[in-house]
């Protein structure tokens, strides 16, 4: 299945991607991923053709996920895993809250390299606040390896971004 559904979903898009799983529903669900921000309007699309098949919901992008822990790897990459339980970090927002820059703060100190890094910092983002609203919403991520040397003003507790950003839209 997964070698027939990656090439069909391939074939409308190269890089559009896909998933499956309960979430938060009690039957299956198939997620057409857009992987990029350009692709939104096209998952929309496909997902709309979707034909109506009982026990099975189509999603657009990935939801959020309830992560008992933030712990992330890179399969393809050895000593590249990770746990974001302790991390911090501060938005910045623009445009009444169009968009946000986010700085994470981190206490790893691990050998993998600042672009492993931030792709797992990436990663985790969109595990927690669903794929759509990371690909609309947030803009630069500036991954900061602390050593203790953090900046002065309240951060928030890493795990605290979805409902973070949901009050800040709200209020906009």
């Amino acid at each position: 299945m997964d070698a027939n559904l990656t090439a069909e979903v391939k074939r409308i898009q190269a890089r559009l991607n896909w998933e499956m799983g309960p979430y938060h529903d009690p039957e299956n669900t198939l997620v057409i991923s857009p992987s990029v921000r350009d692709n939104i309007g096209l998952a929309r699309r496909i997902v709309e053709a979707a034909p109506m098949l009982p026990g099975w919901h189509f999603l657009p992008a990935k939801p959020p996920k309830d992560l008992e822990r933030l712990t992330m790897a890179l399969p393809e990459i050895d000593e590249a895993k990770l746990c974001g339980d302790d991390w911090v970090y501060r938005l910045t927002s623009y445009n009444r809250m169009a968009f946000f820059d986010i700085e994470v703060f981190t206490d790893y100190a691990g050998s993998i390299s600042d672009g492993h890094l931030e792709l797992i910092t990436r990663r985790l983002i969109e595990c927690l606040v669903g794929e759509f609203l990371y690909l609309e919403k947030f803009a630069a991520v500036k991954v900061i390896r602390a050593s203790g040397v953090r900046p002065s003003e309240k951060l928030t507790a890493f795990r605290s971004l979805r409902r973070h950003v949901a009050h800040l839209q709200s209020d906009s």
